[in-house]
């Protein structure tokens, strides 16, 4: 399940100093991706596995440093139930709290994790317009599921869109607005060229376009904060 660990962060973790624990496998083909060594089978497979308990031993060495723990991937929820063994240990045995990076798709895993109150933020990476999900292999009847749960704990959530040209255009973001009512925290986050799932030439978008979609989304949702991580 784990191919990497990150001993300290100072970035993943909205106010927290951090470690992060990767997992490999996922369900989307985002072109933009560039964890692609959690996501191809042919890079993970030449990765080492960590260990549950190399990685709380680690966890347990940090803690008077670090002041969470962040979980992402590839996607963690592809886990399951050793996704939420692995949260239950580092709530009640390390005593940190943890944040989850997902795509959404596994409703059911995210519903157990916020029933059973042991994950304090969640970030989920809302991807395109729902219509066209199927273009990075998403079924979004499944992310909508998990909109609505998480909607519920607006405080413990943030939804991030990653601004890749040809698949967040301004009528995309006009399609997913709606979606995002009741929440309170939306992270913009800028497309970065490099190495990436998808070899390409896409250019990021101007700070004029970002502007645009500010006030879009301004337009409609008045009371939600804006992170921009350009």
């Amino acid at each position: 399940m784990i191919k990497g660990f990150r001993g300290t962060s100072l970035i993943d973790y909205p106010g927290k100093i951090a470690s992060v624990i990767y997992t490999y496998l996922c369900n989307f083909r985002c072109p933009y991706c560039y964890n692609i060594e959690l996501v191809v089978p042919e890079e993970y497979n030449k990765l080492e596995d960590l260990s549950e308990d190399f990685v709380l031993q680690e966890l347990s060495r940090r803690k008077g440093f670090i002041k969470g723990v962040v979980i992402t991937g590839g996607e963690p929820t592809l886990w399951g139930k050793r996704l939420i063994n692995l949260i239950e240990r580092i709530y009640y045995e390390i005593g940190l709290p943890v944040k989850l990076d997902t795509n959404g798709s596994n409703p059911e895993v995210i519903k157990t994790l916020f029933d059973r109150e042991i994950l304090d933020f969640l970030a989920l990476d809302f991807k395109t317009s729902p219509k066209r999900y199927h273009e990075i292999g998403g079924d979004f009847k499944k992310v909508e599921k998990t909109l609505n749960l998480i909607r519920a704990k607006p405080e413990k959530v943030e939804i991030r869109i990653t601004f890749y040209p040809p698949l967040v255009l301004e009528k995309d973001l006009k399609e997913i607005i709606p979606y995002l009512k009741n929440f309170k925290f939306i992270a913009f986050q800028k497309y970065v060229p490099g190495k990436t799932l998808e070899k390409n030439d896409v250019s990021p978008y101007s700070q004029d376009f970002y502007e645009k979609a500010k006030n879009l989304f301004k337009e409609v949702l008045p009371e939600v904060e804006i992170i921009e991580r350009f």
